[in-house]
């Protein structure tokens, strides 16, 4: 088992945490709520904050409302210290770079991207895909959402591939639970920051360094922090007991659920565990949890007596 220590990161390690976006009965952007929620996570210890990955439902903008999120976005994040990422997912990859290049001009250059969603990408279009997208912006670093829905889940021997021609893709995000995949990608591309969630940082962190994506850290930000700490100093007994921790909240939480979500419900339910009066009502059609179903997941929150 290597942990590549001699490999250097493109970018550091670090805590990602996604930053949710409310609406209105209208369905238009609750800047009060929003504002709110972001200057909270810059309390909580995460070095970088996102929007518009599928928690802030980057998957359901309209070009106005995505600007419009940008901006606010953008005016919180400013003169705080910590790094304010830029999500994008479309179908086209123009639009993917119109909108990079809207929140470019707007100083980000962060950026997280997924793959076109419509059809599976084949070697050569994915690798068009990237060399485009990041190259365009050569000053900017870009993370890559590995996620099922894009119909091609990337393997540790695609991104050796594309990281030899795409020196500013830095990171990806991970949201697996199998421990073949984690192993693979920190194996084979162990110069990029893998963002693992709760469920499988610890099991990556015997692979050498690797970052944890956020996932329950705005009500849990104490475990959080401490899992986080622990997977960096090797401590893996400590660290797998607290991933054990996170998932046995997780089926506390969420256990109930006899339908599935899209995952924007989950995560705006864990900002309103700490914050009743946030909305958590998803951009049309989609649809979230029910005020019952919410109400059996703050009992179990509550129950927890401090454990945060």
């Amino acid at each position: 088992m290597s942990r590549n220590s001699g490999v250097r990161k493109r970018t550091k390690a670090g805590m990602l945490g996604a930053v949710d976006i409310p609406w209105n009965s209208d369905f238009s952007l609750d800047q009060e709520h929003f504002r709110g929620l972001i200057r909270r996570l810059q309390t909580l210890g995460a070095g970088r904050l996102y929007i518009m990955g599928t928690a802030g439902e980057g998957y359901a903008m309209s070009d106005t409302r995505f600007r419009e999120v940008v901006d606010v976005f953008v005016e919180e994040m400013s003169g705080s210290g910590i790094e304010a990422q830029v999500g994008v997912i479309s179908l086209a990859m123009e639009q993917v770079v119109e909108r990079l290049e809207y929140a470019h001009t707007q100083g980000i250059r962060s950026f997280q991207i997924s793959l076109p969603a419509w059809g599976a990408l084949e070697d050569t279009e994915m690798m068009a895909f990237f060399k485009t997208v990041c190259g365009r912006f050569p000053d900017s670093d870009f993370l890559h959402y590995n996620l099922v829905r894009t119909k091609r889940l990337l393997t540790g021997d695609d991104y050796r591939r594309i990281l030899d021609q795409v020196p500013n893709l830095v990171a990806s995000k991970q949201s697996t639970t199998d421990m073949n995949r984690v192993r693979d990608w920190m194996v084979k591309a162990p110069e990029m920051q893998h963002f693992m969630l709760e469920t499988c940082f610890a099991y990556a962190c015997q692979f050498g360094e690797c970052s944890l994506l956020c996932s329950m850290h705005g009500a849990f930000p104490r475990l959080t922090r401490e899992y986080f700490d622990a997977g960096r100093k090797g401590d893996m007994a400590r660290a797998l007991e607290i991933a054990e921790k996170f998932r046995r909240h997780g089926e506390g939480l969420f256990g109930h659920l006899n339908r599935p979500m899209i995952d924007g419900a989950y995560d705006k339910l864990m900002v309103w565990l700490t914050d009743p009066t946030f909305p958590i009502r998803l951009l049309p059609p989609y649809e979230g949890f029910t005020s019952e179903e919410a109400k059996i997941s703050l009992n179990y929150y509550r129950s927890l007596r401090g454990e945060a």
